[in-house]
């Protein structure tokens, strides 16, 4: 699980004993890595409050934004839980007007690429097919209708112009003139993506290492894969949920493609990675912009996928 640091009586401690006041855990970790939530994980949970759930996870978002999607999120994931052979969240703690929500523990370790390196190549298989049968899952969902109907259209129009600002105004003293080329020709390759007539789809528009869970617990069968974070959902191209996969490297990438029974056209890996740059870009912005990665990390993200040329497994 992520990093986590002892904090029972902390503020969302006292907010979740207010909501559920039978509720009691023997301890609790509050996790603030994220960009827009604080998450209190209480383990060993009892007393009637906790439903018969030993491990419960409380998000906390932290902006306007993530505040409001909350009520939609909680209701596309009832949908979407049974409709989805693997792990996701689905929300059991919801107290009225409260500003936060609580589900159980989606169980596993996080599915860090050295993890996924570690695995056999029968397991690994196992990943990738589970991986394509969910993002397939996902993109097929009819999204007229409710739940799915409440789900935004992408962000990324807004998230473009927020990254070029910072491009032209914060990033020439810290790049090179190769470097901003690159920059520039990034935002250019996403914008020219935006005024393209392309498929779109239910998203969960942040597939990344930090949201992926591998469960190899007894009772998990050959493994099962989990996913969190559903905050960002939105609508829009099928392909952006297998831009960040290329951390994992192209030839996984191109694994869970194959076992992913959605719309597929010639240009889709290779539009995975140009949103897979557009990331590695964004990485760069959100430091200087939110100080939410350390600079050496949004670096190292950056130039692992600046380069036009999509790798090749």
């Amino acid at each position: 699980m992520p990093p986590a640091r002892d904090d029972p009586a902390g503020p969302e401690a006292g907010a979740i004993r207010a909501a559920f006041p039978t509720l009691t855990w023997e301890s609790a970790h509050r996790i603030d890595e994220g960009w827009d939530h604080v998450v209190l994980m209480c383990h060993g949970c009892g007393g009637a409050d906790a439903l018969g759930h030993p491990d419960l996870v409380f998000r906390f978002p932290t902006d306007e934004q993530a505040l409001a999607q909350l009520p939609a999120e909680i209701a596309v994931l009832d949908h979407v839980a049974d409709r989805v052979a693997a792990s996701v969240p689905r929300y059991t703690h919801v107290p009225d007007g409260a500003g936060f929500a609580g589900y159980p523990l989606v169980r596993g370790d996080r599915l860090t690429p050295e993890l996924l390196r570690g695995l056999s190549p029968t397991e690994t298989t196992t990943v990738a097919a589970q991986l394509g049968a969910l993002l397939a899952a996902l993109h097929v969902m009819d999204t007229s209708t409710p739940p799915l109907d409440r789900v935004p259209h992408s962000y990324q129009p807004e998230n473009l112009d927020f990254v070029r600002g910072i491009v032209e105004n914060d990033l020439p003293a810290r790049f090179s003139d190769d470097e901003m080329r690159a920059a520039r020709g990034i935002c250019d390759e996403v914008a020219a993506l935006q005024s393209t007539l392309l498929p779109r789809v239910f998203l969960h528009n942040d597939v990344h290492t930090r949201h992926l869970y591998w469960d190899r617990s007894p009772g998990a069968g050959p493994g099962r894969l989990g996913l969190i974070d559903f905050t960002d959902m939105c609508l829009g191209d099928p392909a952006v949920d297998f831009a960040e996969l290329y951390e994992y490297g192209p030839r996984f990438v191109d694994r869970v493609l194959a076992h992913y029974v959605g719309r597929i056209d010639p240009t889709f890996l290779d539009r995975a990675w140009t949103y897979q740059r557009f990331a590695g870009l964004y990485a760069i912005t959100g430091h200087l912009y939110y100080g939410e990665e350390t600079w050496d990390h949004a670096r190292a993200t950056f130039d692992r996928c600046r380069s036009a040329r999509r790798p090749r497994a």
